[in-house]
């Protein structure tokens, strides 16, 4: 049986009790420690939360979505223990040091590089600046007829995800091991999650030994535990004839980043062409209707918006349709809204080829990590 322990407050570790200016003790230092190591807090680790402490607190605040008060409370905390925080490559800057040359260095655009401490864009390098690259991850669903562990996407340095309706990890969830520890991605988006479903799911949790990933639309999203997932992966339903798409989700998803951490989010954007008719009803474009948009096509392409799709009409048949696509300046400002929200990542359907461009685009904002998530014809995607 426990022994009751009673320690000192100077003694107690961190998020045990509130922290605020004038506090002293272990759990201070534990905590200047932490924000050291993500590069916001450049004092002396002794132990006192000075006004200096309080500030750095703010900022990581700020940087994650949370109440900025600068008071070390029970949920800035449980933020700090998140190993996703840490996805983050730190330098300071030596004498000669340009953009360019640490650009070409890690692989990344100018634009990757930021201030660890207002994670705003760095222009010029002075040495002895710390500078920040952040990591984030790039999952490209691609179909597939076949089984999806019998499938192997292209080198993308990493392990790839394993997609599964829940009906069929049920099935096999005992004794059932992902290859090579791959994480796991259950497509919940159709599903209503009763208390006796979610319960299923903590089971095989504990069963499947890998990182599991909750996939859900937004409006019927419900946020999983710890002990239920990972990470959560939110579809986003993006009008594609709307010009303030681009403002419309990110408000949406500011919203759920305060129950939710950013750093266990995805968002997916279904990338499929679209073709609308005259009654306005619309469906993704094939690839035969897309060879026959273009050969009947009536005007210019024009541009929705300032990231929008790509619109022109073309003639089929007696009447005229509209025909939407995304291209590299589409993706540009998702990646953009994704980097400035502090997301995990972001997942995309729709794409068949090009994973190296779209991996640059990412480059562009962040460190791209791609990632292959191999789904059955019929899928969410």
């Amino acid at each position: 049986m426990p022994r009751l322990k009673i320690l000192p407050v100077s003694r107690l570790p961190l998020g045990k009790r509130w922290l605020t200016v004038g506090a002293r003790g272990q759990d201070v230092r534990q905590l200047q420690a932490l924000l050291s190591a993500l590069g916001l807090y450049a004092g002396a680790i002794h132990g006192e939360y000075d006004l200096l402490t309080q500030e750095a607190v703010k900022c990581f605040q700020k940087a994650y979505r949370l109440g900025v008060d600068g008071v070390c409370g029970p949920d800035t905390c449980k933020l700090l223990t998140e190993k996703r925080i840490y996805n983050r490559i730190l330098r300071t800057c030596s004498e000669g040091e340009t953009i360019h040359t640490l650009a070409a260095q890690y692989g990344v655009g100018g634009q990757a590089f930021k201030d660890p401490v207002t994670r705003c864009r760095l222009r010029l390098l002075v040495p002895g600046q710390q500078v920040m690259i952040e990591k984030r991850e790039l999952i490209f669903g691609v179909e597939n007829p076949g089984s999806p562990e019998e499938t192997s996407g292209p080198n993308t340095g990493g392990k790839n995800l394993i997609y599964f309706k829940p009906e069929r990890l049920v099935a096999r969830s005992a004794g059932f091991t992902p290859l090579g520890g791959s994480p796991l991605v259950i497509d919940l988006s159709g599903e209503t999650l009763s208390r006796r479903a979610r319960k299923a799911l903590r089971r095989i949790r504990r069963v499947v030994n890998a990182e599991l990933i909750w996939w859900q639309n937004l409006d019927s999203c419900h946020l999983p535990a710890t002990a239920e997932a990972d990470a959560l992966i939110v579809s986003v339903p993006v009008s594609v004839s709307d010009p303030d798409a681009l403002v419309v989700w990110p408000r949406q998803i500011k919203k759920l980043l305060t129950y939710y951490p950013c750093t266990r989010l995805f968002i997916h954007f279904d990338l499929h062409g679209k073709v609308r008719d005259e009654k306005g009803s619309e469906h993704d474009l094939t690839p035969v209707e897309k060879k026959m948009a273009r050969l009947n096509r009536i005007g210019q392409t024009k541009r929705i918006g300032r990231y929008g799709w790509l619109y022109y009409r073309y003639r089929y048949k007696d009447e005229t349709r509209a025909v939407f696509i995304p291209d590299r300046l589409t993706i540009r400002g998702i990646l953009d809204q994704i980097d400035r929200l502090n997301l995990r990542g972001a997942v995309f359907t729709g794409l068949d080829e090009g994973w190296e461009g779209w991996q640059e685009e990412g480059n562009r904002y962040f460190r791209a990590t791609p990632r292959i998530m191999v789904m059955k014809k019929g899928s969410l995607a």
